[in-house]
């Protein structure tokens, strides 16, 4: 038991050059060191088959952990040392696993698809803008919950409306009339516009059929369409998300 004066300045350097000290010689402690790696496009039993071979030559002190949340696997490593202090690092076990699953690695360190975003262009003092149409704002609304978000999100639209669409995201009236709101060549130019008008080195558009009414034989409920748009010009992907 250690009874210290109220004092701040006085506690403090009693805490630290006595009862510290003393913890340490009486009791044995360890340290525990975690690292995240975050994984998509594969799901968590042909993860698990696909990286078997590095994870059975693991040391001992590190054990594994498939933690799967909505679109993403995320790998915990979990590694024990005796003692306070250790100069053994996770990262030289990085290469074996990258060896095997380079292609679904997406991020290291970070908890979310959304917290490796914000890590990633905060580095690299990049801008995002968003375009969203079924999402609503969930996403602009997930890359701003952040502290810091400022530094590199530019703004978002909600473009429900074919005319928002028009007005504020520059896409073309003659692409709504062929093509319809979710299609590629809407999404693209909504992330084509939302990148232009505000002056973001990268944008991000949503546009699909959330349900439960709107769909059709070739547009069901849970059609979506995603795009980004950047320096090197605009990707579109098509995804779907049948009703159950």
């Amino acid at each position: 038991m250690a009874s210290l004066p109220g004092v701040p300045f006085e506690m403090e350097w009693l805490m630290q050059n006595r009862v510290i000290p003393k913890l340490k010689e009486t009791f044995t402690s360890e340290t525990i060191i975690h690292k995240n790696i975050l994984v998509q496009g594969i799901g968590e039993s042909f993860l698990s088959d696909l990286i078997e071979p590095w994870e059975l030559c693991l040391p001992e002190n590190v054990k594994l952990a498939y933690l799967p949340v909505a679109g993403m696997v995320k790998l915990r490593l979990t590694a024990r040392f005796p003692g306070l202090t250790s100069s053994t690092s996770l990262t030289g076990l990085m290469p074996g696993l990258y060896a095997l699953a380079r292609q679904y690695i997406v991020g290291e360190d970070c908890e979310t698809l959304e917290e490796l975003v914000h890590k990633t262009l905060t580095e690299r003092s990049l801008t995002l803008a968003t375009a969203e149409s079924c999402t609503g704002g969930t996403l602009a609304s997930l890359l701003t919950a952040h502290a810091g978000a400022s530094a590199y999100f530019k703004g978002g639209v909600i473009a429900y409306s074919n005319e928002v669409k028009e007005s504020a995201l520059g896409v073309k009236h003659e692409t709504l009339e062929a093509h319809g709101a979710v299609s590629e060549q809407t999404v693209s130019e909504m992330a084509e516009g939302a990148r232009r008008r505000m002056h973001a080195d990268y944008a991000i558009a949503t546009s699909g059929i959330a349900g439960p009414d709107g769909g059709t034989p070739q547009k069901p409920v849970g059609t979506i369409w995603i795009a980004v748009s950047g320096p090197l010009g605009t990707e579109a992907q098509l995804l779907n998300f049948p009703r159950t």
